[in-house]
């Protein structure tokens, strides 16, 4: 199933290429005209929602500051160590599992997808 993604602006751009290799649909923060770097989490979550889109960050506020209504949902990556390959892996295997409409709050991206 293909996911509609914002990546972050602190998630490598990396992540976003190997997930459109996977064939989701991929905007990134940068690269957004309305959003860009240095935007608030605020309005990345209001987009997520008017856009319909799943938030990857590692970005820990998303965790902490907002509730689920607040956006579409989150693909919260908390282990930095894991390598880009690996996060894009596991947000695909995600996709393979579960419609994007069935995901909603936090979900955490670990290597227990795999």
């Amino acid at each position: 199933m293909v996911y509609r993604l914002l990546c972050d602006e602190n998630v490598e751009h990396e992540i976003g290429f190997r997930l459109e290799n996977y064939g989701h649909d991929i905007e990134h923060v940068d690269f957004v005209q309305s959003l860009g770097k240095g935007i608030s989490d605020g309005r990345i979550a209001e987009y997520s929602i008017s856009e319909n889109r799943l938030i990857v960050t590692y970005d820990d506020d998303f965790v902490i500051d907002f509730d689920g209504d607040s956006y579409q949902a989150v693909l919260y990556i908390p282990d930095l160590s894991l390598s880009p390959a690996t996060v894009a892996d596991v947000i695909h295997e995600m996709s393979v599992y579960y419609e994007q409409s069935e995901i909603s709050g936090v979900e955490s991206v670990t290597t227990e997808w795999l």
